[in-house]
This record gives structure tokens, C-alpha cells and sequence, in this order.
């Protein structure tokens, strides 16, 4: 009997795959900078300005 409800789940779920790349860049902030940023490595800071950037 079909109640037109979908179910949450298919009934052959697939397995997900993450995509980590390794870190290329080895360049590093002092212990301090980088616990006061947020971040260790340069490349990944990026801080939030509010908005959109314009």
C-alpha cells in the first residue's frame, strides 16, 4: 500500500568517500601566532570579514 511517504534512508545505501589531500605546504606560524590566528599554516588562514568581501 502506497502512502506516498518516502523513506528517510534508500534502501541501497552507498558507503561515503572523503577527499583529504595532504598538506603540500610545511610553511608554519610560532606556536603563539598560530594559537592566537587559530591556525598553524599560513595557507589556512583565512579570517572571516563579515559579509561578503567587496
Amino acid at each position: 500500500m502506497q502512502s506516498g511517504f518516502t523513506p528517510a534512508l534508500p534502501d541501497d545505501p552507498v558507503v561515503a568517500m572523503a577527499y583529504v589531500p595532504f598538506q603540500t605546504d610545511t610553511t608554519t606560524y610560532d606556536e603563539m601566532k598560530a594559537l592566537k590566528i587559530g591556525t598553524l599554516f599560513p595557507v589556512l588562514d583565512k579570517p572571516f570579514k563579515g559579509r561578503g568581501m567587496r
